[in-house]
């Protein structure tokens, strides 16, 4: 038997599940023919009717269970993209506001902290939905590869909503940085927290805006096109998240405020809650 596998695979086959074959809930039986109860072996003449005949069926192609094929996800995709364009034709020259003084300390906490008043508030609050919507559609994007096809999620019917799933753990991440700046606020009686929230949401609109076009290649492409974009996505990240992280150290050392309280803060509003999910996430996701 192992000799025919081997075989088999060889020869370009490859086993599948009764999953992948018939759907959701389906089980593999043991292959032994039952005639208990009436049953009985028949013929293809006998079941449709004469002239029919039993005839060599090809190879059944798998089918592959993934979060990203299902219509809303895709819709929302497009949904994002729509308004991204429609966002950057309306507003393309306030692009050059906020990325204005990134790179000098003294006009970059003027920028954070004068974040409520500058003439573009609307087109950084078309920005920061977009960027949540697209921030649930990557997190999805991510869990994708590490569900399995017997999951709850696929036999629950999770999965037919699980963009609408991750954009409330968005929520959810968002009300507590928000909830975190506001008792700050009230427990120092300073504008220090106001000003970190400032600096937090101009960096996340920036990040939109820079990043939106390899993210959603990112969510589009297939196994090979996904190698590229998704080294692209972890660059730009990664150099938003030095940008947002100097951002925040100038705004302590200015203030001449300890630098043991910096890293409480990051360790607070970042890598808490992510480590709450990382936490959380595994345990649903077999």
């Amino acid at each position: 038997m192992l000799n025919i596998v081997t075989q088999y695979t060889a020869e370009g086959y490859r086993e599948v599940s009764a999953t992948h074959l018939y759907g959701r809930g389906s089980t593999l039986g043991d292959g032994v023919a039952r005639y208990e109860g009436g049953y009985h072996a028949t013929t293809a003449e006998d079941m449709f009717g004469v002239g029919s005949e039993l005839m060599t069926s090809t190879a059944v192609e798998g089918y592959d269970m993934s979060l990203v094929s299902l219509p809303l996800f895709q819709t929302l995709v497009v949904a994002t993209l729509v308004a991204y364009l429609y966002v950057l034709l309306r507003s393309w020259h306030f692009i050059g506001s906020i990325w204005g003084g990134v790179f000098s300390g003294n006009s970059e906490r003027l920028m954070a902290y004068m974040g409520g008043e500058l003439p573009l508030q609307r087109f950084k609050l078309s920005a920061a939905i977009i960027g949540g919507v697209v921030l649930a559609l990557s997190f999805v994007r991510l869990t994708d590869g590490y569900v399995d096809d017997g999951s709850s999620i696929y036999t629950g019917g999770v999965s037919s909503y699980a963009p609408i799933v991750a954009m409330l753990f968005v929520v959810v991440i968002l009300a507590w940085f928000y909830s975190l700046h506001k008792v700050v606020e009230w427990v120092t009686r300073s504008d220090i927290a106001s000003q970190l929230s400032a600096i937090g949401y101009l960096d996340f609109v920036r990040s939109v805006v820079l990043l939106y076009p390899l993210v959603v290649v990112w969510l589009l492409s297939d196994t090979t096109a996904a190698n590229w974009s998704s080294t692209a996505v972890v660059v730009g990240v990664t150099l938003l998240a030095i940008l947002y992280v100097k951002d925040t150290f100038l705004l302590f050392i200015g203030k001449k405020i300890s630098i043991l309280y910096w890293i409480l803060y990051l360790c607070t509003a970042i890598l808490l809650p992510l480590s709450f999910l990382a936490r959380l996430l595994p345990e649903h996701l077999g």
